[in-house]
C-alpha cells in the first residue's frame, strides 16, 4: 500500500473502525484443542498469522499493531456428549500480557462450569491489563433452587471473583440470556455493564 493512499487522508477514529470491521473474528480464525493448559499457557507460544492489511506497509503496521496485539476470543463449546474444546482466536502471538479487550463465547447448552472455569482463571491472572470484556452466552439459565441450584450459584460466584481480580476492567458487554441474579450481582460491580438479551456470537447452523 503507497504511503499516499486515500485511507491515510481519513480521521485516526475513521480508520480505526474501518480496521475494527477489518479485524472481525469469524470461525476459521479459532483454533481449538482438548488440552488448553499445554497449547496456551504451559511455556506455549501460541500464534496465528497477521491479517495481510497488516503486512503492506509500515505505516499501515504501526497502525494496526494496537488493536491488533490487544484483542483476542476466547471459545469454549462441547463435540458430541463430553468433547470439550477450547479455542483461540488470535492474531500474532497469543500474550495475554498485551490483551486490553477479550471475546468469552461460552457456546453450551448448560453452563458445564467444570470444563473451562479453571482455565478461564488462569486466563484472567495472565491478563492484568484486560480492559473490556465481552461475553456471548448460550447456557439456559439454571434453577437456583435445590442441590444443582445451590452448586450452580456456588460456581457463578467463583466466576463473578473471578471477573473481580481484573482490576483494569472497566466495561462488561454480555450477550445472551442470564439469570435475575447476573445482574444483581453485576449491578453491584464498579463496572460499565452492559447487558443485550440477544445473541452476538453465530455457530454454523445456529438458527
Amino acid at each position: 500500500m503507497q504511503a499516499d493512499s486515500s485511507l491515510f487522508s481519513l480521521p485516526g477514529e475513521v480508520r480505526d473502525r474501518i480496521y475494527d470491521f477489518y479485524l472481525t473474528f469469524d470461525h476459521g480464525d479459532f483454533g481449538d484443542t482438548l488440552r488448553p493448559h499445554q497449547v496456551y499457557l504451559d511455556d506455549a507460544t501460541y500464534s496465528r498469522p497477521l491479517p495481510a492489511l497488516m503486512c503492506t506497509c509500515k505505516r499501515i503496521y504501526q497502525d494496526m499493531a494496537p488493536i491488533v496485539h490487544a484483542q483476542a476470543a476466547m471459545r469454549i463449546e462441547i463435540r458430541g456428549r463430553v468433547d470439550r474444546r477450547i479455542g483461540f482466536a488470535v492474531r500474532g502471538k497469543l500474550r495475554f500480557e498485551r490483551l486490553r479487550k477479550l471475546w468469552l463465547l461460552v457456546h453450551l447448552e448448560h453452563p458445564n462450569w467444570n470444563s473451562w472455569l479453571y482455565f478461564f482463571g488462569d486466563v484472567v491472572r495472565r491478563s492484568p491489563n484486560l480492559e473490556v470484556l465481552i461475553m456471548d452466552w448460550v447456557p439456559r439459565p439454571v434453577a437456583q433452587n435445590g442441590w444443582s441450584g445451590r452448586v450452580d450459584a456456588k460456581k457463578e460466584d467463583e466466576f463473578f471473583q473471578t471477573i473481580r481480580e481484573l482490576k483494569a476492567l472497566h466495561t462488561l458487554i454480555v450477550y445472551g440470556d442470564i439469570s435475575a441474579r447476573w445482574t444483581e450481582v453485576l449491578q453491584t460491580a464498579n463496572l460499565r455493564i452492559i447487558h443485550r438479551r440477544y445473541r452476538w456470537w453465530r455457530e454454523p447452523g445456529d438458527a
